[in-house]
């Protein structure tokens, strides 16, 4: 009996322990809260599109590129091994990127992508190899007694946020950031529903204060809902930046056309290209399912996946609008190329595993194979089109 006592005393103790709390709020304060966010969103643009603007001006080919990597979890293993693929091109080099934006898995491999060193490429390859071994999370088999509102234990996946995000790597990404090349990354703000973006330069700097902020707001950016804990950051509650989208394009075109008189005002008159590159380190479309359609809950998780990808084509479609748009600006081109995993890739089983060694590993093979080859780059494609299957 009083080891039985003594048992659910421990487990009450570990669930308390464990459960994430928010502070009390109200809804008034949630909407004051909104309009500062408004504020600070609009000024972390106006901040990311002066930095282009001096980029822009100082290169000599007056160009600019940027980079965005989207969500995917274990399927980032494509993206490493798409951008190993890419840096041992010669006749079409990876650029020193002006502008990284980041998703989940995407902010993880955005800061080594940065500082775009073959030491920094072979860092991220190894953690991704060994991120099933040394990062995955485990079943949390108390999660109904914890309240993390996830179903996994995060303390390796915390511990290795703790390893990689140091003193060392803040110090080597100061040289991008003197150099004016900047990563924003996202996240989800779930109390005021938007998406919130963070601009790593500021995150980062201020002592181990900075370097515990970058490691939770990383983890909030990686946290997908349900089965991550959430995470509580200045009150509020935040989960994966996918949520919102799941790659963050962050300019819009007015901001490209106020980059574009900031160079001009400089007094460069030639022309301005930018170059946009998206990984995207998932597939575009849903994978085909033979629904039934008497099955309520098969109906309802069906809609919540397909709504999940219907993301990523619109995306596409609109940063290909928006290529279009900026290029018929006089003075302003711009390019854009994407590429992602094989539709067809999907309908192997361990597609839709956590973490899956073999399947990973598989991932960033087919990435270099890709990055490597002719075509390395998709076209643009639609949310009412599926793509179609890739030849070997």
């Amino acid at each position: 009996m009083a080891h039985t006592v003594a048992s659910v005393v421990v487990l009450i103790m570990v669930a308390g322990c464990a459960s994430v709390h928010r502070p009390a709020t109200t809804i008034s304060a949630l909407l004051t809260d909104a309009d500062a966010s408004r504020l600070a969103e609009r000024r972390l643009r106006d901040t990311v599109v002066a930095r282009l603007a001096r980029r822009a001006i100082a290169r000599p080919d007056h160009t600019v590129d940027v980079l965005m990597l989207s969500g995917g979890g274990q399927n980032g293993s494509y993206g490493v091994g798409f951008l190993r693929g890419w840096r041992a091109r010669r006749d079409a080099p990876i650029p020193t990127f002006d502008l990284i934006t980041a998703i989940s898995t995407g902010a993880l491999q955005a800061p080594f992508v940065l500082l775009g060193t073959q030491a920094a490429q072979d860092t991220l390859t190894s953690l991704y190899r060994n991120a099933a071994d040394r990062v995955a999370p485990s079943f949390d088999w108390f999660f109904w007694l914890r309240k993390t509102g996830g179903l996994v234990n995060t303390k390796r996946f915390d511990a290795n946020l703790a390893r990689i995000v140091d003193a060392t790597l803040r110090d080597s990404l100061r040289t991008a950031f003197r150099e004016g090349r900047q990563m924003v990354f996202g996240t989800t703000d779930l109390d005021i529903a938007t998406g919130r973006t963070w601009d790593l330069r500021s995150v980062i700097e201020g002592g181990d204060a900075g370097l515990v902020r970058t490691r939770t707001l990383l983890k909030a950016a990686s946290a997908i809902p349900g089965i991550f804990p959430q995470v509580v950051y200045e009150g509020h509650v935040h989960s994966d930046g996918g949520v919102v989208s799941n790659i963050l394009t962050l300019l819009t075109l007015d901001d490209y056309k106020a980059m574009l008189s900031q160079v001009r005002a400089a007094g460069v008159t030639t022309p301005v290209t930018v170059r946009l590159f998206v990984i995207v380190n998932g597939w575009t479309h849903a994978t085909p399912v033979i629904m039934n359609p008497a099955s309520r809950r098969q109906i309802q998780q069906r809609w919540s996946n397909v709504s999940f990808f219907m993301h990523q084509p619109q995306v596409l479609e609109g940063l290909g609008y928006l290529a279009a748009a900026a290029s018929a600006v006089p003075g302003l081109t711009m390019q854009m190329q994407w590429t992602g995993i094989p539709s067809e890739t999907a309908l192997d089983p361990a597609a839709s595993s956590l973490f899956d060694k073999a399947w990973m590993r598989r991932l960033e093979e087919l990435g270099e194979r890709r990055a490597a080859s002719a075509t390395p780059w998709d076209t643009v494609v639609s949310p009412y089109v599926r793509p179609e299957v890739m030849k070997p």
